[in-house]
């Protein structure tokens, strides 16, 4: 026998035996795991199913609302404010009842786009969605809440259930319910994309086996994944669990139950053996595929080394040479032989693998540099836009403001605008961090600010109300936020502020005989706002008059440091606003920041600096 044959023989005996020992084990292998990932994906389907289910009765939006209804402290404005808002924000929640017991008529609070959906259909959206106190009664019984009352409108193609929640006698002041509509579309759309997506059967079931989501409501207690969901119901054990099972049909199927904590319903998902095998049979062809390939490769591998042994080497010289000249995306050939070429050409590929990785590890690190800096570019320009760039002309007040961020986005925040013909409000502030975080508890700030002084109109008010809205809309991110807030009445020259807190501004006022600046006294009672409810904004007040400027700023002000670790300080900055005093507000706030970006030479900008003035004319 010939040494070409001889090395034929054994090329096809090397590329067969592994080949074969290793796909049949990997096959019966991955068979059993595709059972058993099989039954944990239709197992999570049905719990991630039963959570959706929990996440559309809206229990958490609607716990909230009866603490508020309970509130004493709250008015009925502020209430009826929280229900818009909810109906506004919740798009599931389409229909908001408060009952009370002895008025003929309950508050009803429905949302506009659904009721206007409604009446494209003829529907009355109060009659459809409204609730009589008996049928209230009926449903609640002795339970404070009810969760249930599976409705379709046929007309509107809507599916609603009914949420109840009693509300405490003792604390709302008399016998009353909160109910609420909810719109489950939306979850039957997630269910429809989830059966899509997974390629299983979603099915939802009642107590007594009748099918969720079908305008018939057909009888499904004969299947017995059915009646294993049934007697779990009934005997209240809300065991999520899987179970194989064979249809009338001879068809193998995996199933799976799982039950949400607010409805009196199961979920069943169901998954065909043959789909989750589908994988085994495409393995299979793979393989065989793969030792034919083999095979190919084997004889035509022994040919060529029988050949020659120097066209591998020639080989590498011509990929080196494509190297050089800056190609990477050849494969270097001859990285199966066993002799000392074998070993050079696969260190070859190795080498030219590894620069090829870098190449493109260096592409995509500087391409999510490059985008990291365009979004923080973006969020820069958005937080800009929330603060003013214009100020109005008058002929009594001349005002300017301006913010430096320390990084691409801070947060400080400040804001100028008119409430009446000569009424104005300023307002500064000065949340804790730097950064992204920062940024957007400013939005929100500014966001809850802007609603509040619409509804408040004294700045202790405001303040206070501000405070414990924040403290509400907190949830453990332990941020807070400095204010001064002052409404500047340009009639009578009275300026009326409070402070939550903020540093007071500096006032140059014609009642001081030196004419220079001063620091407004502290307010006693006061607080930063956001760590702790229940606080009352002291107010206080002062005359301005012609000529009189009142100066705002952030501590990033007199906190800048230089090369020394030598701080800004108030005094430095009382001396320059004394120097500058002459000069218009715009000025005076440029100069004032520039001449802290000089004193910090050498040094990061340490916070965000904001400075706003106000001169009287």
């Amino acid at each position: 026998m010939s040494l070409r044959t001889k090395l034929l023989v054994l090329s096809i005996i090397l590329a067969l035996i592994p080949v074969v020992i290793v796909g049949t084990r990997m096959i019966r292998i991955t068979k059993d795991e595709l059972k058993s990932s099989a039954n944990e994906q239709i197992s999570a389907v049905a719990a991630r199913v039963a959570q959706n289910i929990d996440d559309s009765a809206q229990l958490m939006p609607l716990l909230l609302i009866q603490k508020t209804l309970e509130n004493k402290n709250l008015g009925y404005k502020e209430k009826l404010a929280l229900l818009t808002e909810v109906i506004k924000n919740v798009t599931d929640v389409v229909a908001i009842q408060v009952s009370v017991e002895g008025y003929s008529s309950p508050m009803l609070v429905t949302q506009i786009e659904f009721s206007n959906y409604l009446k494209t259909f003829s529907l009355d959206p109060k009659e459809t969605l409204s609730l009589a106190s008996d049928h209230i009664a009926e449903m609640l019984k002795k339970d404070d809440i009810f969760a249930g009352d599976l409705i379709y409108v046929s007309k509107a193609d809507v599916w609603l259930i009914t949420v109840i929640l009693r509300l405490d006698e003792s604390k709302f002041g008399y016998p009353g319910t909160l109910s609420a509509r909810i719109n489950l579309n939306s979850l039957k759309q997630s269910i429809e994309n989830d059966q899509h997506t997974h390629k299983v059967f979603i099915t939802l079931i009642d107590h007594e086996g009748r099918k969720i989501f079908d305008p018939k409501r057909a009888d499904l207690s004969r299947r017995k994944l059915v009646r294993t969901t049934m007697g779990l119901l009934a005997s209240n054990t809300h065991t999520s669990g899987v179970e194989p099972y064979v249809r009338p049909s001879g068809e193998k199927m995996l199933g799976a139950y799982s039950f949400p904590d607010s409805l009196v319903w199961g979920v069943n998902v169901e998954k065909n053996n043959a789909d989750a095998y589908m994988a085994v049979n495409k393995m299979v062809k793979d393989w065989y595929f793969s030792i034919l390939v083999g095979f190919s490769l084997a004889v035509i591998g022994a040919i060529i080394v029988s050949v020659s042994l120097t066209r591998p080497l020639l080989r590498l010289t011509h990929a080196s040479r494509k190297i050089s000249g800056g190609d990477l995306s050849l494969r270097i050939e001859g990285r199966e032989r066993k002799d000392e070429i074998g070993q050079l050409s696969a260190a070859f590929d190795k080498m030219v693998g590894d620069l090829r990785q870098y190449m493109s590890d260096l592409e995509e690190t500087t391409k999510a540099k490059e985008r990291v800096e365009s979004e923080l570019n973006l969020a820069r320009d958005i937080q800009q836009s929330f603060l003013p760039k214009t100020f109005p002309e008058s002929e009594t007040i001349d005002i300017w403001g301006k913010c430096d961020p320390a990084r691409e986005v801070g947060g400080d925040y400040f804001d100028f605008f008119q409430l009446s013909d000569n009424r104005y409000g300023m307002v500064i502030g000065d949340v804790s961090g730097k950064g992204v975080a920062a940024a957007l508890f400013m939005a929100v700030s500014r966001t809850l600010f802007r609603i509040l002084i619409a509804q408040e109109h004294s700045p202790g008010q405001v303040l206070t109300e501000f405070n414990d809205r924040l403290v509400a809309l907190d949830q453990g991110a332990n941020m807070f936020i400095t204010l001064f807030y002052g409404i500047f009445d340009t009639e009578n020259g009275h300026l009326i502020y409070s402070t939550a807190g903020h540093n007071m501004p500096y006032i140059k006022s014609s009642e001081n005989g030196e004419g220079t600046f001063q620091m407004l006294p502290p307010i006693e009672q006061t607080m930063v706002a956001g760590i702790m409810d229940g606080m009352t904004m002291d107010v206080a007040e002062t005359c301005l008059h012609s000529g009189d400027t009142i100066v705002l700023y952030t501590d990033g002000m007199t906190e800048a440091i230089d090369e020394k670790e030598e701080e800004f300080g108030e005094e430095r900055l009382e001396e320059l606003l004394n120097r500058y005093s002459g000069l218009s507000a715009q000025d005076m706030c440029e100069k004032l920041i520039n001449d802290v970006k000089v004193f910090q030479t050498g040094m990061p900008q340490f916070d965000d600096m904001t400075m706003f003035i106000m001169k009287v004319r």
